[in-house]
């Protein structure tokens, strides 16, 4: 890779941690999360930077040139983000239905409470 190439991912990396590092500060991306994406993010730079190291990714990968590794990198990490925020999204929605269970159970035992142990209103009965 290039000088000029080199240099230019490594001011779009430094670009993503100030970013990065801005989101935790005003609390809009969890601390955990901006781990995972900084250590992505030096792992990217330290990599590219380095041409023996790429040297060496591209041979343990099988792959013939550089961009061909990177590029399999780049995807099993999208990859492993998509399975890893999935399941978080699943945590939540189990969650949230349970938050919704008890919430309804909570508001019909609240109007159980007002209207007397066991007595429903018929319909159209106001009192």
């Amino acid at each position: 890779m290039t000088t000029q190439g080199v240099v230019l991912i490594d001011l779009m990396g430094l670009a993503l941690i100030v970013l990065l590092v801005n989101l935790v500060r005003t609390q809009k991306l969890y601390v955990g999360y901006a781990v995972i994406w900084l250590v992505a993010v030096a792992g990217m730079m330290l990599t590219i930077s380095f041409a023996p190291l790429l040297r060496f990714v591209t041979r343990a990968m099988g792959a013939l040139f550089p961009v061909s590794a990177l590029s399999l990198l780049a995807f099993v990490f999208i990859f492993a983000t998509l399975i890893f925020f999935s399941v978080k999204l699943s945590a939540l929605s189990a969650r949230q239905a349970e938050l919704i269970q008890v919430l309804a159970l909570k508001d019909v035992l609240a109007q159980e409470g007002e209207g007397g142990p066991g007595r429903h209103p018929a319909p159209g009965d106001e009192s």
